[in-house]
């Protein structure tokens, strides 16, 4: 279930849309333009997958490095990150804000989306332009190992604009002719009038660049717009009002956005997560869970906190992991005579919890843009998360009071096959860990190894998942690695301008008031990132506030890794908060719920993770003993 799908149809009321969005689908399924490009993308996950295992065989087998893999490797990323960005964008896959909008008079609804589709149109061909610029710059460039010109890395951002122009102009198509001539003279004379006051204010527009950005971006998101369109946008526009650099360095820094070596872990962990859910290992872990604590007080709701735990292991995105659980649980939910907001509320709030269980893709993308150790923030999250998954199950406990569990419990014959059944789905979380922490391989290779295992039994063992099902999985996983990576790279690319125009001493100026008070520098740190974090969908509030905040800690004498720790939990808790937070919106249409059903039921949650939150902030230890006892700080 995608982000933006989950926002439109969280409301009861727009159930009889769901029909005429399966219809939308079916018509883009039919777009050979989209379907040749959904098979690139899928093609660049498959060899990027036998590039980065294949160099684990060679490492392991042959005691040698394929260094070659690593030039594919970045090449099949870039291609996931602008197609597969921009797939995603006709499936409804990117993140955007949609609780204003709904809101508002059915009648306008056309209109503003018509007016989002323009922006995006314009964006694209924007980047289309750049990112020619930017091939005929690099003519002469060529990798190291494979000789490979770096036309082949910069084709993809032209080919992926390209398409974003093309869907946008598209589905402008499928709207009211009034509507959209309406929407398309608007933003044409919104351009126009920004060509002409940048060229009038010239070097004097410097100091209106910023507010004016961060207006327009703020607009945008509550129009709707995709966050990852807004943010790149945002930059577009503040660099060349501000004329502080040309836009020509604008695609280059795309690129650089995504280059860590950490990124190419990331299609690994969806593609993980999604293959066990698929073939089945999910639903054989959830069943094992049951027959252990389902009979107990609250049973099945301390199943759900269990399993997002687990779950939180395996494929490193939290939408995946409410999905898998969800899907699994919502059933027996509703047979139990569980409201659906409870489980909602709850499978939100077990995905807060879940934001440091690694491998979480937000301790991938932290790690990413600053100085701190992946290895290091997987074993740091891990205690954390136990924290707060243990004060959501104390309170369940004193909640459920006269609540039993489920109405048969299991002998010790039905738990023992049951864990039986579920210990192939438990190694592949001992698979990531491990192989993480202990440093025996990176993240990129122990990803493409738990997908190599998870495809072995899902494929040949249990043979649970079939070619058709492989295939939807494969594309599924190449247009949300692609809606994160496009995220990664836009929200990189606009942290980097704020960086240029000083932004972070002037936050720095801003915490003096604070008086060197670090109590008081990480109450405003977590109140900045959970507000952020429902505004912007977490991840990108994580790209931009993580590197601007995160040098200033060790002034106030907190550790990194403790602050890491917080920034990633503080997101995640914005992120799934009601009523804007854009994860709930996935949890409402999951549990088939409305939002204002799951608020209600939510509220002693959030309390309980607020409170776990304050302890992991003010008590260190939390964060530090596991990655002490490993010898890892």
């Amino acid at each position: 279930m995608t982000t933006a799908v989950a926002a439109d149809r969280c409301d009861e009321s727009e159930a009889g849309d769901e029909s005429d969005d399966r219809a939308a689908r079916r018509a883009h399924g039919s777009d050979r333009i989209e379907q040749a490009a959904e098979v690139a993308v899928v093609a660049a996950l498959v060899v990027e997958l036998v590039a980065m295992f294949g160099n684990v065989i060679a490492r392991s087998l042959f005691d040698t490095s394929l260094l070659w893999s690593l030039e594919i490797g970045e090449l099949a990323l870039v291609m996931m990150t602008f197609l597969g960005g921009a797939i995603a964008y006709p499936r409804n896959e990117h993140m955007a804000l949609h609780a204003v909008v709904q809101r508002l008079p059915a009648r306008w609804h056309g209109s503003i989306e018509a007016l989002c589709h323009w922006q995006v149109f314009v964006m694209a061909a924007i980047g289309c332009w750049l990112a020619w610029q930017m091939m005929l710059s690099r003519w002469d460039e060529h990798t190291v190992y494979l000789g490979l010109s770096a036309i082949w890395f910069a084709l993809p951002m032209l080919l992926g604009m390209a398409l974003l122009a093309y869907f946008a102009v598209k589905r402008v198509l499928l709207l009211p002719r009034r509507q959209a001539v309406g929407a398309g003279i608007a933003v044409a004379m919104l351009v126009a009038l920004t060509f002409a006051v940048a060229a009038t204010l010239g070097a004097e527009g410097r100091s209106y660049a910023l507010a004016v950005a961060f207006a327009v971006f703020a607009l945008q998101l509550v129009l709707g717009v995709p966050i990852g369109f807004a943010l790149l946008m945002v930059t577009l526009l503040f660099l060349y009002t501000s004329k502080l650099v040309p836009l020509s360095v604008v695609p280059i820094n795309l690129q650089n956005g995504i280059s860590s070596f950490v990124m190419l872990s990331i299609p690994f962990f969806i593609l993980a997560g999604y293959v066990m859910t698929e073939g089945g290992l999910s639903r054989r872990l959830t069943h094992f869970v049951i027959t252990i604590v389902g009979r107990f007080r609250g049973g099945m709701l301390q199943v759900i906190v269990l399993c997002m735990y687990i779950m939180s292991g395996i494929s490193g995105s939290k939408v995946a992991d409410v999905a898998a659980v969800g899907t699994t649980m919502k059933g027996v939910m509703k047979k139990e005579g569980y409201d659906p907001g409870e489980t909602a509320a709850l499978l939100a709030s077990g995905a807060i919890m879940g934001e440091t269980v690694p491998p979480s893709i937000a301790m991938l993308v932290l790690a990413s843009v600053t100085s701190l150790s992946i290895g290091t923030l997987f074993a740091a999250g891990l205690l954390p998360a136990a924290l707060m998954a243990v004060c959501l199950m104390v309170l369940i406990y004193f909640r459920s009071r006269g609540r039993v569990g489920t109405t048969s419990a299991h002998t010790p014959r039905e738990i023992a096959r049951a864990g039986v059944a579920a210990i192939p789905a438990l190694v592949a979380p001992l698979i990531l860990i491990g192989g993480i922490v202990s440093g025996i391989a990176t993240p990129t290779e122990v990803s493409s190894t738990a997908v190599i295992y998870a495809l072995v039994l899902s494929v040949v063992l249990y043979r649970s998942l079939k070619a058709k099902q492989l295939w939807r999985v494969m594309a599924n996983t190449a247009a949300q690695a692609g809606m994160v990576l496009f995220i990664t790279s836009t929200a990189s690319t606009l942290s980097w301008s704020l960086t240029l125009a000083k932004i972070p001493q002037q936050i720095a100026a801003l915490f003096t008031v604070l008086h060197g008070s670090a109590t008081l520098f990480m109450i405003a740190t977590v109140v900045t990132l959970v507000l952020m974090g429902a505004l912007l969908e977490g991840l990108p509030a994580l790209l931009i506030f993580g590197p601007l905040l995160l040098p200033m800690a060790a002034t106030f004498g907190i550790d990194a890794v403790q602050y890491g720790i917080v920034l990633i939990i503080a997101m995640g808790l914005g992120a799934f908060s009601p009523p804007i937070g854009v994860g709930m919106f996935v949890t409402c249409s999951i549990a088939h719920t409305t939002m204002e059903n799951a608020t209600r039921h939510m509220l002693p949650y959030l309390i309980v993770l607020v409170i776990g939150l304050l302890l992991i902030a003010f008590v260190p230890w939390f964060s530090l003993i596991v990655p002490r006892m490993l010898h890892m700080m």
